[in-house]
């Protein structure tokens, strides 16, 4: 017969085994985008067209900065915020704005201006 002793090493060693094993269990196995939620656009360049016959190339800089090139130029004094696949820029301290979703390799959305303008946008990942 088993020593009233060696019985609660047994529970103990288990219940630590458990306790181990419940957040390596509880870890999702499967990559951000296959939860809806869209890898990172930090240190990556997307670049497509608006509606409005403008073609944009957009370079998410790792600190919230974007930095974009379009017809009239290069700027630096917009900002980016990713929420999993959603996606929000402002561009020219806030003169135009854009909302998205990402989906894979593109994304796509709204956008509007102080001027009350609105128009959409799309771009893919260089």
């Amino acid at each position: 017969m088993k020593s009233p002793r060696s019985n609660f090493m047994r529970l103990v060693l288990l219940a630590l085994a458990i306790g181990l094993a419940i957040p390596v269990l509880a870890q999702n196995p499967n990559p951000p985008s296959a939860n809806n939620a869209a890898d990172s656009v930090a240190g990556t360049s997307w670049a497509g067209p608006d509606t409005m016959g403008r073609h944009y190339v957009y370079e998410f800089l790792a600190d919230g900065t974007l930095h974009y090139t379009y017809e009239n130029g290069s700027m630096t004094d917009g900002i980016w915020k990713q929420s999993g696949n959603s996606i929000y820029m402002s561009m020219n301290n806030r003169f135009s704005e854009r909302l998205g979703t990402i989906t894979g390799m593109h994304m796509e959305g709204i956008a509007w201006n102080v001027n009350g303008l609105k128009w959409t946008w799309a771009a893919e990942k260089k």
